[in-house]
């Protein structure tokens, strides 16, 4: 498995655990903010991964559904 991949998703799982962690500490103040600050959490770090697969498939493979683990 390439080492890219492998630190690329362990950063952003730290990345959706550091804005949930904020997002829970918003539920104090406005259930509102809290609410889509954990939905960042989630949308934010996909969204970032789903990029990087396809454009890491676009170098390495020329299409992206080609991509191999």
């Amino acid at each position: 498995m390439n080492l890219v991949l492998v630190s690329t998703v362990l950063f952003l799982m730290s990345l959706a655990l550091g804005i949930g962690y904020y997002g829970t500490r918003l539920y104090e103040k406005s259930i509102f903010l809290g609410f889509v600050t954990t939905l960042l959490g989630l949308i934010i770090p996909l969204s970032l991964f789903l990029g990087f697969i396809y454009f890491y498939g676009l170098y390495h493979h020329g299409h992206p559904l080609q991509f191999k683990w």
